[in-house]
C-alpha cells in the first residue's frame, strides 16, 4: 500500500444539519490555510460549526490488520 497521506489535518467538529440537529464530522485537509477556510465556508453556509479537535499529522503509514 503506498503512502497515501504525508503531512494531513485533521479536523473533527459538529454542525448543525438541515434538519436543526448538531451532527459530529470530520474533514481531512492539506494545509492550515485550507482548515481556516474550510470552517469558515461553513460558518458563511450556516451551520454554525464548532471545533472540537484540529490536529497536524505529520507522518501517515498504513497498519496492517
Amino acid at each position: 500500500m503506498e503512502k497515501s497521506l504525508d503531512k494531513m489535518f485533521l479536523l473533527t467538529y459538529t454542525a448543525e444539519g438541515q434538519d436543526g440537529f448538531r451532527h459530529a464530522c470530520h474533514a481531512w485537509l492539506r494545509t492550515e490555510e485550507e482548515l481556516k477556510a474550510f470552517v469558515q465556508e461553513e460558518k458563511e453556509n450556516g451551520s454554525k460549526p464548532e471545533v472540537d479537535l484540529a490536529i497536524e499529522i505529520l507522518e501517515y503509514r498504513p497498519i496492517l490488520l
